[in-house]
């Protein structure tokens, strides 16, 4: 390797981007859309989910790990693990 190249720094490798240093990179694409589409209720869906993204981030709560928990809440607590089946006979 040439001496020049700078060293890949790994450190940060497993956070999830920010937009703008602020934003969670997720919320992008309302607002994107938001730009895209000027008009009113595509800013209340931006700012609703800028919202919801600022309570998640409040109980330290990724968005598709709340999204685990809301489904594993509605399947029910606990749920007992199944027996595995048989694909072919013995």
């Amino acid at each position: 390797m040439s001496e020049s190249r700078a060293e890949t720094n790994w450190r940060y490798t497993a956070t999830y981007p920010r937009a703008f240093w602020l934003l969670d990179a997720r919320l992008a694409w309302p607002v994107l859309l938001w730009l895209a589409h000027l008009s009113t209720w595509t800013f209340a869906l931006a700012l609703a989910a800028c919202a919801a993204n600022a309570g998640l981030a409040y109980f330290a709560l990724p968005a598709p790990m709340a999204l685990r928990r809301l489904k594993a809440s509605l399947r029910g607590w606990p749920r007992p693990p199944r027996r595995p089946q048989r694909r072919f006979a013995r």
